[in-house]
C-alpha cells in the first residue's frame, strides 16, 4: 500500500486545523492535509508541503505522531504542528478551513461519510492532541 504523509496542526490556543475537501471529496467532510510524496522528498518535507498546498498554512513540525493511519488507499502518517504563517488561500483541493476546538473538530470530521475516513480521523485528532498535552507540559 502506498504512503501519505500530513499534519495536524496545533495552535497556541488549542485549536486545531481541519480542512474542508472540495466537493466533500471521497465523502470527506472535514479532515486533516495529506498526500503522497514527491521524487526525492523526505516524509517531513512531504507532510509540510501538503499542509500548506492544502491549508494555506506554513507550519513547523512538532513531533511525529506515533502510529500509522490507514485510509482507503494509503497508510497514513502524521506530524503534530504548529502554524508559523497562514500565507494565502487553500489550494484547489480545499473548499475551506477552520481552526476549532477538539470536540468542534471531533464534530466536523463525524459528518465524514467515507468508512474508513470517520474511524481514521478522530484517531488522529486523538493521537494528536495527547501528543500536543504531553509537548506543552515538557516545554
Amino acid at each position: 500500500m502506498k504512503k501519505s504523509y500530513g499534519g495536524a496542526v496545533i495552535n497556541q490556543d488549542g485549536q486545531v486545523l481541519v480542512r474542508e475537501p472540495t466537493d466533500h471529496y471521497d465523502g470527506y467532510v472535514w479532515t486533516f492535509a495529506k498526500g503522497e510524496p514527491n521524487l526525492g522528498e523526505s516524509i517531513e518535507e512531504t507532510a509540510l508541503r501538503e499542509v500548506l498546498e492544502e491549508t494555506g498554512v506554513i507550519a513547523q513540525i512538532v513531533a511525529k505522531i506515533p502510529g500509522s493511519f490507514r485510509g482507503s488507499t494509503t497508510d497514513n502518517e502524521y506530524f503534530l504542528m504548529t502554524p508559523i504563517e497562514n500565507t494565502k488561500e487553500p489550494g484547489d483541493e480545499t473548499q475551506s478551513v477552520r481552526w476549532v476546538t477538539q470536540s468542534e473538530a471531533r464534530e466536523m470530521i463525524s459528518n465524514t461519510t467515507n468508512v474508513t475516513g470517520k474511524i481514521r480521523d478522530p484517531r488522529v485528532l486523538e493521537a494528536a492532541f495527547e501528543l500536543f498535552r504531553k509537548s506543552i507540559s515538557v516545554s
